[in-house]
């Protein structure tokens, strides 16, 4: 059984995977979540099934001390591997133009994404920050082209900003407005505003694929934005695990 990790910037997400396993819709037999705390951390790690575990595999966002503060609970006896960004995962090829400065979690993301539906789609990671990514598929092969695509604030961020950067906007969570309604108070405006300006990068980018492409949604702020694009994007859970899984990377 392999261990994954995804060491994310304001929570780590785990699964656990049969080693050699069949290839299923998910690949993960089970996944959570755990805060970075030493507390959460403790009881997460007496609940693994660590006897069963041979292999950890993990991805990070986050600085060294952190992944350490993870790292330090588990066995040092098992075996660790870290992912990094590739030119190539089996048939994905990435094109992204400086590779060294692409997160391994947009990467992991993609390699998770076409190994699912293994055609041009767009890949929408809702967390901290909101990512479009954009695969494309080769005529010639069949192959997946990672090409990269937006990187802007997450749902959160966008409300944190407007509330330090100006004197008088409100923390308090408002409502999305779905038109032909119009939001009539201040907390739904913002709430609306951020909705509309997020899905407005995704349906912008998506146009740049054909009309039956897939659109993707995996994170924390997924199902809200699935609701908001009128269903036209399918949630996914744990994209990036998924790519842990795979064993393309």
């Amino acid at each position: 059984m392999n261990l994954l990790l995804d060491f994310g910037n304001t929570r780590l997400k785990w699964g656990l995977t049969e080693a050699g396993g069949a290839v299923t819709a998910s690949r993960l037999a089970a996944r959570g979540s755990v805060d970075y705390t030493a507390e959460a951390l403790a009881a997460w790690v007496v609940n693994l099934p660590l006897r069963q575990v041979h292999q950890i595999r993990y991805a990070s966002v986050v600085d060294s001390s952190r992944e350490q503060q993870v790292l330090s609970h588990l066995p040092t006896t098992l075996m660790r591997q870290r992912i990094e960004v590739a030119p190539v995962a089996g048939k994905l090829l990435n094109a992204y133009a400086s590779q060294e400065t692409l997160g391994v979690d947009r990467w992991l993301a993609a390699i998770g994404a076409w190994t699912s539906v293994g055609k041009a789609c767009l890949v929408i990671g809702a967390g901290t920050a909101t990512t479009v990514d954009l695969i494309e598929t080769a005529q010639e092969t069949g192959h997946g082209i990672y090409r990269g695509g937006l990187i802007l604030p997450g749902i959160d961020l966008m409300h944190q900003a407007l509330h330090q950067g100006t004197a008088r906007l409100p923390d308090t969570p408002g409502r999305y407005r779905c038109a032909p309604d119009v939001a009539d108070n201040t907390a739904d405006a913002i709430t609306s505003g951020i909705f509309e300006a997020t899905c407005g990068a995704i349906e912008r980018m998506g146009r740049r694929l054909p009309n039956d492409a897939p659109w993707l949604l995996t994170g924390g702020h997924a199902v809200a934005l699935s609701h908001v694009l009128a269903g036209r994007a399918a949630v996914m859970n744990d994209l990036v695990l998924e790519g842990l899984a795979s064993g393309a990377c």
